[in-house]
Order: structure tokens, then sequence, then C-alpha cells
């Protein structure tokens, strides 16, 4: 595989250029001046997109430069974030303790348990749909006898353990 390599172009340059080939490919031998102008100017356009390529060059390569300094200075700061925050949060609060964040901690372990069970409802909601998916795979049809001439057997849903409720209800609840 041969790698190629790949720049970021003006295009309107270029499709002029293909352009001029196509008419110059179609110019005859009787008028040779005329396919002499168009490759001068061909050969202008073209070092006229050198030139643009040249100067993006260099304005991307100053660009580049100053990178390493800047991502330096953001490590710097990130470093100076990071120890900031582990501060704070070494710092005693005094307005925070176990006693004021027991009903936050019972509500949240509330929501945990909610979320188990609407887990554990999902799950047995997708055994049945298998199950229904298996049986309805190998109902058994007759050699000569089309699919749609046997009565289909309504699937047996288990109840799920808890009473569905909707979720707003239940939050609210906390």
């Amino acid at each position: 595989m041969v790698e190629e390599e790949f720049e970021i172009v003006p295009v309107s340059p270029l499709r002029r250029l293909e352009k001029r080939i196509e008419r110059l490919e179609a110019y005859s031998i009787e008028d040779p001046k005329s396919i002499f102008k168009d490759i001068i100017e061909i050969v202008r356009m073209n070092q006229q997109i050198v030139d643009e390529l040249a100067k993006s060059n260099d304005a991307l390569r100053i660009e580049l430069s100053k990178l390493p300094g800047r991502l330096d200075e953001l490590i710097t700061d990130m470093k100076e974030l990071i120890a900031f925050i582990k501060a704070s949060g070494e710092a005693e609060q005094p307005g925070l303790n176990p006693e004021v964040m027991k009903p936050v901690v019972e509500k949240l372990d509330a929501l945990v348990n909610l979320n188990k069970s609407f887990v554990e409802r999902n799950e047995a909601m997708l055994e049945l749909l298998d199950e229904v998916n298996k049986r309805l795979k190998r109902s058994p049809v007759g050699v000569g006898m089309p699919a749609q001439h046997i009565p289909p057997q309504p699937p047996q849903i288990q109840k799920p353990m808890m009473p569905m409720r909707p979720l707003p209800q239940q939050i609210k609840k906390l």
C-alpha cells in the first residue's frame, strides 16, 4: 500500500487548471499560438497555487510552534485546579455531617432499589419475549397447510413480583 500525502488546497484554482487542460487537449494543431498562451497561463496559475501553499504552510508552522507553550500552561493550570479541588475536599465542612446527609442517603438508596426492581422487571420481560419468539419459531406447520391457518397460541405471561407504578409517582413519594 502506497502512502499518500494530503494537504489543504483551494479547489477553485485546481478546477480552472483541469478545465484549461481539457481545452488544451481539445485544441487542434492549427492554432499553436493559443496553445502557448494557455500553457503560459497554466504555469502562472500553478505558481500562484504554489505560493499560496507556501504561505499557508508557514502560517501552519507558526501556529504549531505556539502549541507546546500553550499546552504547558494548560497542564500547569490543570495541576493547580486539581490541587485546589483536593484541598477543598480535605477541608472540614461544618454543615456536612452524617446526620444532615442521612435523608439524602436514604432517598438515594430508595432510588437505587427502585432502579434494581426496574432492571429485574426488564430482564423478566426480555425472557418472556425470548420465550414467545422461540414458540413462534417452532410452531408446528403442516406440510400442505400454510402457516396462516394455524391459530396462534397466546403467550403465558408471568406477573411481576412487584406491582408496576409509573416512575414519576414513585420519585415524588421519595
